[in-house]
């Protein structure tokens, strides 16, 4: 993604719930640019559901209803908006979603999460979740948005040395978007350690040249940017910690996506930051190598 450009493109998985209208307003919020399109896609499931105390069956046209009104409220906040109805089982639904934002090109997939615990996630299979191991392009899990109508607003870049910052800090450049809007440049130190054995930390030399690079990044975009060293402990809940005392609008942070259930059993940083903090995650495209 170029860092002088917004999100043009975006991809808005919709199911109606609560999550989902989070996800919208989060939508509207960054598709500011003049030529920003947004496809509003649903998986419509012809599976039969148990939902409460009934069987129950989602019909074609109950699912077009849904789309044409998310459609609709996109329109009137003067977004250009499409629609899409994939066909998929409940299996498939993260497939079909990174399908259609493949098809689309989309250079933002944004998707509502209703912030399930992590076994509930495994067991019930987290759209969101499955989602990072099929798409490249950022991805936005939203489970609410109180930025919608702010001019500006504050975001949070979570960095760690060793990481690409280049993918992150564009994803926080078009994320901040307007003018006065401010970054703060979370470092989180990484350790790496093999058994009961430290075998590689950062050194503060290393720490303030990673954080130097990135605030230069953020900045030459036109954005005000500072940083700060995250407070030793679980990474996760560094993030969630510094994200609430700062009154942050988003958590933006790198994308260490791994696609096997053992890489999510284990916990990745940003499956475990969107069970600890209420806040949207931005997680920026996968670095390619």
């Amino acid at each position: 993604m170029d860092a002088t450009k917004r999100f043009e493109r975006i991809l808005l998985a919709t199911d109606g719930s609560g999550a989902s209208k989070a996800a919208v307003d989060a939508t509207i919020a960054l598709a500011k640019s003049p030529s920003a399109k947004v496809r509003v896609a649903h998986v419509w499931n012809l599976e039969v559901h148990h939902r409460h105390g009934v069987w129950d069956v989602e019909l074609r046209s109950e699912a077009q209803r849904l789309v044409d009104a998310t459609v609709e409220t996109l329109l009137r906040a003067g977004v250009m908006a499409e629609r899409e109805i994939c066909r998929a089982d409940s299996e498939h639904v993260a497939a079909a979603l990174a399908n259609a934002a493949i098809d689309f090109g989309a250079d933002l997939v944004v998707v509502g999460s209703r912030g399930l615990s992590d076994w509930q996630s495994l067991i019930q299979g987290s759209i969101s979740h499955q989602l990072l191991s099929r798409v490249d392009c950022p991805l936005l899990v939203v489970r609410g948005w109180a930025a919608a109508a702010k001019s500006s607003r504050q975001v949070l870049l979570a960095i760690a040395g060793g990481d690409d910052i280049v993918p992150a800090a564009n994803a926080a450049i078009a994320a901040a978007g307007a003018l006065g809007s401010r970054v703060l440049v979370l470092h989180v130190a990484r350790m790496i350690t093999a058994g009961q054995s430290l075998v590689y930390a950062e050194t503060d030399e290393e720490i303030r040249a990673t954080m130097s690079k990135t605030i230069e990044l953020v900045e030459k975009a036109g954005i005000t940017a500072n940083g700060r060293v995250a407070r030793p402990g679980p990474v996760a809940t560094a993030i969630a910690h510094v994200a609430e005392e700062w009154q942050a609008d988003l958590i933006v942070m790198g994308s260490g996506r791994t696609g096997d259930l053992a890489s999510i059993v284990l916990g990745s940083v940003s499956h475990d930051l969107l069970h600890v903090s209420s806040r949207p995650v931005l997680i920026a495209e996968r670095v390619k190598v």
